[in-house]
């Protein structure tokens, strides 16, 4: 199968997944229409594991594109995204993320559905959408569990990208590595997961879901509601996108 935004490398045990749509990996139907093909693809498969990571010199992804966070626009976009997101949650394979570079917005979010987050030290991570009169669902549904509430608040109200140590520190990402050992270090991991029982590894991966319970899945479809039905009608939406667009300040109508 051809893809067109990103490089598929199946395997009867790993499979790769290479995000490549330059020049920073923008998210757009296109792309999410072939991650979820690829991702048909690693079920087809049964691959014990599943590498996500990027061809583009200076990002993982800047996350999605920003005229489609217009409102006749975002809500189809956002319903793809999100149901990839959960078939990556719920998938017994287990995902690393390899990120360097920009990993912002979707982009984030995509590698935080991983199991593994490894980072090259260039890695500035974020989620910048309160910019735009906006925020990231699938972030508001995750973060407040896996970095604590306050500093969840920090990345999504603030939308300032945080560097790779302090996502370390924070537990958002497992490890950071020099920009030049990333490919190593995810070699590693593989090796080490390929050494374990695959029917453990899936039983195990399930147990940890339970232990979290449905507080994601949950959280995510009100995150969802109330982004389609009343962030969407606002006019600042609208004003947030404009004004990134035509690189000038924003005029909110706080409406």
């Amino acid at each position: 199968m051809s893809f067109s935004t990103i490089e598929f490398y199946p395997g009867p045990r790993v499979a790769s997944i290479v995000l490549n749509r330059p020049p920073v990996n923008v998210i757009n139907f296109e792309m999410l229409n072939d991650l979820h093909a690829a991702w048909d693809e690693v079920e087809g498969l049964k691959a014990q594991v599943v590498v996500i990571s990027s061809a583009a010199d200076s990002a993982f992804s800047a996350g999605v594109d920003i005229p489609d966070h217009m409102p006749d626009r975002i809500g189809p976009l956002l319903k793809k995204f999100h149901e990839l997101i959960l078939r990556m949650r719920r998938s017994d394979c287990i995902t690393i993320a390899a990120i360097h570079g920009h990993t912002l917005g979707g982009g984030a979010e995509l590698a935080m559905m991983c199991d593994f987050i490894i980072a090259a030290d260039d890695t500035r991570i974020g989620q910048p959408e309160i910019s735009l009169a906006c925020y990231p669902p699938v972030a508001a549904a995750h973060l407040p569990a896996a970095i604590g509430l306050h500093n969840a608040s920090e990345m999504v109200l603030l939308g300032e990208p945080i560097d790779a140590i302090r996502a370390e520190r924070l537990g958002l990402v497992n490890r950071v590595v020099p920009r030049e050992e990333l490919d190593a270090a995810v070699d590693s991991c593989v090796d080490k997961l390929l050494t374990k029982s695959s029917v453990a590894l899936a039983l195990a991966k399930r147990a940890l879901r339970d232990g979290v319970g449905d507080q994601f899945e949950k959280a995510l479809a009100r995150s969802e509601e109330m982004y389609l039905t009343e962030l969407v009608k606002s006019e600042d939406i609208i004003e947030g996108v404009r004004s990134f667009l035509e690189k000038r300040p924003p005029s909110w109508k706080n409406s």
